[in-house]
């Protein structure tokens, strides 16, 4: 079973069905299988801080959610979590491909890629790195539990170790 299978099959089992994402290569095939699945809503926004409204607007209507996209959007993204989602306590997960971690070819990538986790810690906000296929599926169970559990955002971060990371092109 491939990291995406895991992934895909995990984020139906925690009835995560309002998917927002903005295009990536490494998450692609993931993307493509919960476009091609009638359970989930899959919303591609133009930039990561639209996606968090949607993600808002969808909790408010009841749906869990889930953020996909590389680091670089936690960048875009940052002022929208900490005057929205943060005081008025939305639950959402965020699934991060990093970019500028092991294998990186574009040194554009790599300024944001160290500061990934600062900036998540600096928003208050959780995050876990899976770097294998087994701790998949029990990280994005936990992440959900623990999001919708304390009404807060939790970020699980895709090493390239597990999905392989970005080639050159």
């Amino acid at each position: 079973m491939t990291w995406t299978n895991i992934a895909f099959d995990c984020l139906k089992e925690q009835r995560l069905e309002t998917i927002v994402y903005v295009p990536d290569i490494v998450l692609a095939d993931l993307i493509n299988r919960i476009e091609a699945d009638a359970y989930f809503t899959a919303i591609s926004p133009t930039r990561e801080e639209e996606g968090v409204g949607i993600i808002c607007g969808a909790f408010l209507g009841g749906k869990r959610g889930v953020l996909m996209m590389q680091n670089s959007g936690i960048g875009n993204a940052a002022n929208a979590i900490a005057g929205l989602v943060i005081p008025c306590q939305i639950p959402f997960i965020m699934v991060i491909n990093p970019r500028g971690d092991l294998g990186e070819f574009n040194p554009a990538q790599v300024g944001m890629g160290q500061a990934l986790r600062p900036v998540l810690d600096g928003l208050g906000i959780q995050h876990f790195t899976v770097e294998q296929e087994d701790a998949l599926a029990p990280t994005l169970t936990g992440a959900s539990k623990l999001a919708f559990s304390t009404d807060r955002p939790v970020a699980v971060i895709l090493s390239p170790l597990l999905t392989g990371g970005k080639t050159a092109p």
